[in-house]
């Protein structure tokens, strides 16, 4: 079982007969450096086998890994890292490297693991405690401020575990890390990986068919848009379908994207899922692409209140929100947490329509945008699509849309098939083309768009 491949990137393979030696140089050198347990760690970094490493020697340690999205504006990430209170930050990146702004201590990633075959190879056994802090993770902030969600370690335990029963992880498995580790898609895979013994493969910038060939890989996550850009070449056909699971979350997906799955007989599975629940709440295998089925998965709650909004609780739901270094967990009095989306429950089989605070009101008239979206992708040339609200002086709020779509923007088409589904109310009254510099990450800033409508 030790000669398993635990890490993979690339033409590096770590495997387990050396793992727990490197993760224990890792410890070593935090020791030495005044880490305690409970104490916060930044990360500040890309994915790679360091990152991996350190995170798991973090866990082991007791300590509380606080992972940064890199791309954030500098300024944004000193705010960030310094509101977390961290021992030190770790990083590769040059500009904190040598930043005369910081005023925490810091420590390069690759320099606190050995990769000395004789250093001690002491195998560490002891379980992590269930109730023990293990991360910090930033919500995406998509219709708002990020907030810092604390997960202990039964968090993310529980979450792999109810991933197990519905998506089967072996040991020898190979699930592709496309997902950064600064989200929590990202360190759910390393969780999955790592209790079930199966290999974490970094995908880094490498073109993603050629990261599944290369790696044998039998797992991929993905968000709707890597899905897209994978289908987009037909040598990757055969080896998606070589695939146990391809799942998909993070955003809508396009009713287009998944009949071509379906037509090729991919394994795609699609989820629904928070930070605040480390990752997955409800999942299911695709069958029909105009209504994707997900089931609520082991360890999690859910229902649907009297306002149509998705409340959960379960041992993945998190410890809660860390604010001026006190952690709060907003509750109903019965002790559910409300996730702000809006869903059904029907069969069993959950449905989600939007976030609550993404509806508008136009002349009277809810507008909730993602159902006007859900309709404009049914269209097969569209690949994304965000709906806004822009002032109007007769109705209050109009909607209007930003259309990313193969070849030229035709608005006739885009109106005629939203007058075949939408009241004319629902309908935008205005289509733009997508920006295409936009850099986006796993979920789309609707902060973004609002300020460039207003700008138009």
């Amino acid at each position: 079982m030790n000669d398993l491949a635990a890490i993979i990137w690339g033409t590096r393979t770590i495997h387990y007969s050396r793992l727990q030696q490197y993760i224990n140089s890792v410890i070593k050198h935090l020791k030495g450096r005044g880490i305690a347990p409970k104490d916060r760690l930044v990360i500040i970094d890309n994915n790679s086998i360091e990152y991996v490493i350190v995170l798991l020697a973090i866990w082991r340690m007791g300590a509380v890994a606080c992972p940064l999205n890199p791309r954030w504006p500098y300024e944004s990430l000193l705010t960030c890292a310094q509101s977390l209170n961290p021992k030190v930050i770790l990083t590769s990146q040059s500009q904190f490297l040598s930043s005369k702004k910081l005023t925490l201590p810091l420590a390069e990633l690759k320099e606190l693991i050995s990769f000395d075959a004789r250093h001690t190879n002491e195998i560490d056994t002891h379980e992590i405690p269930l109730e023990q802090e293990s991360t910090v993770i930033w919500t995406s902030g998509s219709s708002g401020l990020p907030k810092a969600a604390v997960h202990t370690w039964g968090n993310h335990f529980y979450s792999a575990s109810g991933s197990q029963e519905l998506i089967q992880l072996n040991a020898g498995d190979r699930w592709i890390l496309s997902l950064p580790l600064h989200h929590v898609s990202g360190i759910s895979i390393v969780c999955r990986c790592f209790l079930s013994k199966a290999a974490v493969v970094i995908s880094g910038d490498e073109d993603l068919g050629q990261v599944i060939r290369k790696s044998k890989a039998t797992h991929l996550s993905l968000v709707a848009t890597q899905l897209y850009r994978l289908l987009e070449n037909k040598d990757n056909y055969d080896v998606l379908k070589s695939l146990k699971c391809i799942l998909l979350g993070g955003s809508a997906i396009p009713t287009a994207l998944l009949e071509k799955s379906l037509f090729l007989d991919l394994p795609v599975y699609v989820s629904y899922g928070l930070t605040e629940t480390a990752s997955q709440v409800a999942t299911g295998k695709v069958e029909k692409a105009d209504k994707p089925c997900v089931r609520v998965l082991p360890y999690r709650q859910l229902k649907i209140d009297a306002d149509g909004q998705i409340l959960v609780k379960g041992e993945v739901l998190f410890k809660g929100y860390l604010n001026q270094n006190k952690v709060s967990l907003p509750l109903t009095k019965d002790g559910w947490f409300k996730t702000g989306d809006l869903g059904k429950l029907e069969n069993g089989f959950l449905s989600v329509s939007g976030r609550m605070d993404n509806m508008f009101i136009s002349a009277g008239e809810n507008i909730q945008p993602e159902e006007i979206e859900s309709v404009l992708m049914r269209i097969p040339q569209i690949r994304q699509v965000v709906v806004i609200p822009k002032e109007d002086e007769e109705y209050g709020l109009r909607p209007i849309a930003f259309v990313r779509m193969h070849g030229i923007l035709n608005e006739g088409l885009l109106r005629s098939h939203c007058a075949q589904y939408l009241p004319g109310i629902k309908i935008p009254m205005a289509f733009y083309p997508w920006p295409e510099s936009l850099n986006q990450g796993l979920k789309i800033s609707r902060k973004f768009f609002q300020e460039r409508i207003a700008k138009l």
